[in-house]
């Protein structure tokens, strides 16, 4: 046996391969007795560390896929409470032990029952009612609170699909056990990423509408563009479920239209604040609403090309 696949597969003596007749080839797989794996721990230092470093370092580590991460602070810390908060917005992860010098949190989920697609059908789920929500702030039904607590559901569910598909990629056993070839794991991973960036576009959008004083008609035009982005996000969530390229394609060439749309939108505005119909401000709040507009729109045709590159 190559002695790399043995390592990959943690086989040792007298571990089970299964051998499978496919006619012009036999295929070797470990065997389907379930095996404990190793723990993984890490350390993590937070004394003199800036509280986003040590965020990025506490998520780094949930991503990596260790099990264990032990935090440790002086005595006298004060940003306990948010170190906690960091670990109570990831999956799985959660706080074991608690002494006046250290945190202890541990993965409590097991990855071989996490199923992808339900990540994605919730991460969907949220993302579209959050677009929803984002196109009734320009009817004055704002609620930007609500938005930006299910933009942190999406990142929870985001980190999650993420550390579960990198064990996964890493590990056949994960990936048998949960059905997946690799390819699919692959274009599960640019869905939930695609799914994540454009939940983030949503909180944006309704945050400018929000704090700016845009007159009625701008609005107007604004919800008209919104909801035609919104139709066409719907639809290539469609043709990801059902894998139907037709439907995607439609998706991809029609992609142009809504982009002119927001520059239409943006140059008529900026026309309009040169005759000094509009204030500074409010010229910027429809440059980034317009901005996130774009980039969601990008994200939709990344989608529809995920579905493409279905067999």
């Amino acid at each position: 046996m190559p002695k790399s696949w043995v390592e990959k597969n943690n086989l040792k003596k007298g571990d089970l391969i299964s051998v499978s007749d496919d006619g012009f080839e036999l295929v070797l797989s470990a065997g389907q007795q379930e095996q404990k794996t190793d723990s993984r721990e890490v350390s993590i230092e937070a004394k003199g560390k800036d509280m986003e470093f040590l965020k990025a370092e506490i998520v780094s580590s949930y991503l990596n896929g260790y099990d264990t991460i032990n935090i440790l602070f002086d005595s006298n810390a004060r940003d306990v409470p948010k170190i906690k908060d960091i670990i109570r917005n990831l999956s799985g992860l959660e706080v074991m032990e608690q002494t006046s010098t250290r945190i202890v949190a541990k993965n409590l989920i097991n990855i071989n029952e996490i199923s992808i697609s339900n990540i994605i059908r919730r991460m969907d789920i949220i993302t579209r009612a959050m677009m929803e929500d984002s196109i009734l702030c320009c009817r004055g039904q704002c609620n930007y609170d609500s938005l930006s607590q299910r933009d942190i559901d999406v990142n929870r569910l985001y980190s999650l699909g993420y550390r579960v598909i990198k064990n996964a990629i890493k590990n056949p056993r994960i990936a048998k056990s949960l059905g997946i070839e690799a390819w699919q794991l692959h274009s599960d991973n640019l869905a939930i990423l695609q799914l994540e960036k454009i939940a983030d576009r949503q909180k944006r959008i309704a945050r400018y509408i929000c704090t700016s004083s845009l007159d009625r008609p701008t609005l107007a035009e604004l919800d008209k563009v919104y909801t035609d982005i919104s139709e066409a996000y719907n639809e290539v969530m469609k043709a990801f479920y059902n894998q139907d390229k037709q439907a995607a394609i439609k998706t991809e060439t029609t992609n142009k239209d809504r982009t002119v749309a927001c520059d239409k939108l943006l140059e008529k505005y900026t026309n309009a604040h040169v005759k000094g119909k509009s204030s500074n401000s409010n010229l910027v709040a429809v440059a980034k609403i317009v901005e996130n507009l774009k980039a969601t729109t990008v994200e939709i045709r990344n989608m529809a090309r995920t579905v493409l590159c279905y067999e």
